[in-house]
């Protein structure tokens, strides 16, 4: 390092090494610092200027010394540090002007790279601006001690990861902020919790798809709002009610707006506050040709409210279908069973092999009769006449209605139905019929014998679709305890069962 430091010097010797890589001129009295105050030193790296008395900086002060990675100008009293001071250094790393006692700083378009943690180091600063000087934020402490800025300008920088968050956790007294051509992706809700004093934002020429970031109260002062030229397609409608009560000038154009009906509020929204809208005539809709510039604030809404009635509609028209046909489904199951099986192909008696010579239909509670009287007379009888009863005959592990179907009502020549009030009473028993019916259309030959077990009432036999009819239609043959009458009735049952179907 060379050394210049407290040699009372008001000017840079022109005799320096040209080698020199470091050099400390501090605690000297420099008063103003100016293009040719500094001799060609390409190889210096480190310039410490602290306590230099330095009040001006003017334009290309370093152009000499280009190759600068550190500059430290803490201590001078600096009123004025021209905009383009720092243009030449850019290989400029460190930038250090703790107590330089600046209210207004622009340091715009140079080539900073990264700020140091406080880099500043003084509260005096009230106006920023690091516009466009290639500065990537990192160190979430570089505005540290920057307790009275007001205006910060830091447009054309990048900010790595997720920095912003905590980036302006103490510029409290931040009224100005401008962040556009950043490219900021997202911003958390919590990035700006402590400007409660900020009045204009610009995000302007982002790549933000939604401001979720204004979901919480806290700028309760903004008035400007710029976020314009980003990737926004929407804004939901807890952010519209949380948008601040002062906001006066919110740029929303040149975003691709989503002109959908799922987006009737945000557009609603557009419409109906356009005296806070800034150019609302160039919001348009992405959903729409380019070349048709359709706008937002054309938008029929209407069309949407009808669309959503008529989905209401057809949605509550689909659910009742839907809850009567299950309703249908399980009144009927029975017969869609027997439907379903139908389809799996129909083969008549005639073709195939009867195993039994009739299928008894009957309610459980007939059991006992079944049992003891017909079963008895009729299987062991000569000739015998095998019966299907389901408790006894019906495959194991298949189900009811194909066992009815397939064992009983097509493996039988006949079928003999046992009424009684437990028969009219029995769900199982009127389908049984109602399937035997369903064979009698099929084969006009098929022969349904009906014993009557017990009277029953004209009326509640109505209750089993065709018997009333079939009864009117059909000879039966009617128990009774009698035993001459008993003697005919086995005759006459024998014969039925055993005559040939014509």
């Amino acid at each position: 390092m060379y050394s210049c430091s407290g040699r009372n010097l008001t000017h840079i010797p022109s005799s320096l090494p040209f080698t020199v890589t470091s050099l400390d001129f501090s605690f000297n009295f420099l008063s103003s610092l100016h293009k040719c105050v500094f001799p060609v030193l390409l190889n210096l790296e480190v310039l410490d200027l602290t306590r230099c008395h330095i009040k001006h900086i003017e334009n290309d002060t370093f152009y000499n010394v280009k190759n600068l990675t550190t500059l430290i100008l803490t201590g001078n009293p600096i009123t004025y540090f021209g905009p383009g001071c720092l243009n030449s250094l850019h290989n400029l790393q460190r930038l250090v002007l703790v107590d330089a006692g600046l209210s207004s700083l622009q340091l715009q378009m140079n080539n900073l790279t990264k700020l140091q943690e406080g880099a500043f180091g003084t509260n005096n600063i009230q106006y920023l601006d690091v516009s466009y000087s290639s500065i990537i934020f990192v160190n979430i402490y570089c505005f540290y001690g920057l307790s009275n800025l007001k205006i910060l300008k830091m447009a054309g920088n990048n900010f790595q990861g997720d920095v912003a968050r905590y980036l302006f956790n103490n510029l409290t007294f931040l009224e100005h902020l401008d962040m556009s051509y950043g490219r900021v992706v997202e911003l958390h809700p919590s990035s700006f919790k402590n400007l409660q004093r900020l009045r204009l934002l610009n995000l302007r020429g982002n790549h933000l798809m939604t401001i979720d970031f204004l979901a919480l109260p806290n700028l309760k002062q903004l008035t400007s709002l710029y976020v314009d030229k980003n990737s926004i397609t929407s804004i939901p409608l807890h952010v519209l009610q949380n948008l601040p009560t002062n906001l006066s000038d919110f740029d929303l154009s040149s975003n691709p707006i989503d002109c959908s009906c799922s987006q009737t509020d945000f557009i609603w929204w557009i419409i109906h506050n356009q005296n806070v809208l800034k150019q609302p005539e160039n919001i348009f809709c992405k959903t729409f040709s380019p070349s048709s510039d359709f706008r937002a604030t054309d938008f029929d809404i209407d069309s949407c409210v009808h669309k959503k009635r008529l989905t209401m509609v057809l949605s509550v028209c689909f659910v009742t279908v839907v809850v009567l046909l299950s309703l249908l489904v399980y009144r009927f199951q029975f017969y869609l069973q027997y439907c379903c099986i139908l389809l799996r192909g129909y083969r008549s008696p005639g073709q195939q092999e009867c195993s039994y010579d009739a299928f008894v239909i009957f309610s459980s509670y007939d059991e006992v009769w079944v049992m003891n009287e017909l079963m008895e007379n009729l299987e062991n009888s000569v000739p015998p006449i095998q019966l299907c009863l389901h408790m006894r005959d019906f495959q194991a592990g298949k189900s009811i209605a194909s066992n009815i179907i397939d064992e009983g009502i097509m493996g039988s020549r006949k079928i003999i139905v046992v009424v009684s009030q437990h028969f009219i009473d029995s769900a199982w028993c009127r389908f049984e019929f109602e399937l035997a019916q369903s064979r009698f259309m099929m084969e006009r030959n098929a022969n349904i014998i009906i014993i009557i077990l017990e009277d029953v009432e004209e009326r509640k036999s109505k209750k089993v679709f065709g018997l009333h009819k079939h009864l009117k239609k059909n000879t039966y043959l009617k128990w009774s305890r009698d035993p001459l009458s008993n003697m005919r009735f086995w005759i006459r049952l024998r014969k039925a069962i055993i005559a040939t179907n014509h």
